[in-house]
């Protein structure tokens, strides 16, 4: 059995409504608090408009990031959890989105209907990521774009010590405790980089990606992936 069969989507869609509330604490409060800030950034500087999707959205936070900085971009999300759904709702309460409870591996939109689709912090807990990324091929538009934002299991040690430790500085003691602790628990399940490409390999987006090591609120563990549809 692949190292990534039965990633963990089942802890998600039985995922209490107490479960989803300490997610968003932690997003909200800890070192991961301009995570979203900076993926937004990124990602509106590709799409001057269009339709976005944002698989595994959880408590929606991307998605609130993503209309501060352009409005005119029709936003949709996509997540297994009911808990965080309605966690979003509430979060992105005057905000026009479209919010749909479902699994990236039969998504229920139309060929062709996205002019980007992002997906951070979730791909590496898909039960078939192979599926999953043949889905997204088949929403988005020829020569658009999908991009993962994930951590990766090489990191040095050192480093994301000392950056934690500068992150932390300003942060609430619960936060303090909780969020090293997420992120030391995301890192001990997060893929290789030759297992993310091993995979992407698997799918239509084979001959038509990139990878790049980046930094995410100081945080020096992540990858970004760039898929394209050609």
């Amino acid at each position: 059995m692949p190292r990534w069969a039965g990633r963990g989507e089942e802890i998600f869609i039985t995922l209490p409504r107490v479960g989803s509330k300490i997610y968003d604490f932690l997003m909200r409060e800890s070192p991961m608090q301009k995570y979203y800030l900076e993926i937004a950034q990124d990602l509106t500087s590709r799409i001057p408009g269009g339709r976005l999707l944002d698989v595994g959205t959880g408590p929606g936070r991307l998605i609130g990031e993503i209309h501060k900085i352009n409005p005119n971009i029709e936003l949709y999300g996509l997540d297994v959890s009911a808990a965080m759904l309605q966690q979003a709702r509430k979060n992105l309460a005057g905000i026009p989105v479209d919010l749909r409870q479902g699994n990236i591996r039969n998504s229920g939109f139309p060929d062709e209907s996205f002019d980007l689709v992002a997906c951070t912090g979730s791909f590496y807990l898909w039960d078939r990521p192979e599926e999953g990324l043949q889905e997204i091929y088949r929403i988005l538009k020829k020569n658009a774009c999908a991009y993962l934002f994930e951590c990766r299991r090489e990191h040095d040690r050192r480093e994301l010590k000392s950056a934690l430790r500068e992150n932390l500085r300003q942060v609430n003691p619960i936060a303090k405790i909780l969020g090293p602790l997420a992120i030391r628990q995301a890192l001990d399940a997060a893929y290789s980089k030759n297992e993310i490409v091993e995979i992407v390999k698997r799918s239509s987006f084979r001959s038509s990606f990139r990878m790049d090591d980046i930094t995410l609120s100081r945080i020096p563990i992540w990858v970004r992936v760039e898929l394209k549809k050609e």
